[in-house]
């Protein structure tokens, strides 16, 4: 069993959000979730070992991406360098992330749901370190963007949007005020916000 570890999760957040291309996993068009589930990842210890700022480390967790180390069949994403278009639709879509890591009951991240469907106030659990989160867009009529809370908080995200920071690809930020991820991805006064904590899972 492999705990969720919410500082090396949040670690990665910060040193790639700001990042174009870290060189250890290949960038997608729509790069939100392909990015937060690196951090994932790297949470059920897909960096431990290894620094995230050495070419010569960043070089074994490339290598490792491409062994699927910590990845599953059906959770993936690609390394840098390869040919392929797309990983997994589970690592890389909004709805497949969701639904893959609430019902997986086999090896692979798992998570508990909260809040699906609901407007952000609705949201009675507190937001921590490592937790996503994900944003409705009504434009599309589906949940649309996904974020990594990085700052080391144990908030309601009703009583606080300025104390909480999180990193995300798409636009690229390692350190964004909550409240700037709300503006730029939904109105206010009608989003739906849902949340995902990450919990021990078998490899």
């Amino acid at each position: 069993m492999i705990e969720y570890n919410k500082l090396s999760a949040a670690r990665y957040g910060v040193q790639f959000g700001d990042k174009f291309e870290n060189r250890i996993f290949k960038r997608m068009t729509d790069d939100c979730t392909n990015f937060i589930c690196q951090c994932v990842w790297a949470g059920y210890g897909g960096t431990d070992g290894y620094s995230l700022s050495q070419p010569e480390d960043i070089r074994v967790l490339k290598s490792r991406v491409e062994n699927k180390y910590r990845l599953t069949s059906l959770w993936y994403g690609l390394p840098f360098r390869s040919s392929q278009e797309f990983g997994s639709l589970s690592f890389i879509r909004v709805e497949a992330f969701w639904n893959y890591v609430i019902n997986n009951d086999s090896i692979g991240p798992r998570a508990l749901g909260y809040n699906n469907g609901k407007h952000w106030s609705e949201l009675d659990i507190d937001v921590e370190q490592g937790d996503v989160l994900q944003f409705y867009h009504d434009d599309v009529q589906r949940y649309a963007h996904s974020a990594l809370v990085v700052s080391n908080t144990k908030q309601n995200i009703a009583n606080s949007m300025e104390d909480i920071f999180v990193a995300q690809h798409s636009a690229d930020f390692s350190y964004r005020p909550l409240i700037d991820t709300f503006r730029a991805n939904c109105d206010i006064r009608t989003c739906k916000v849902r949340l995902l904590k990450f919990i021990p899972a078998y490899f």
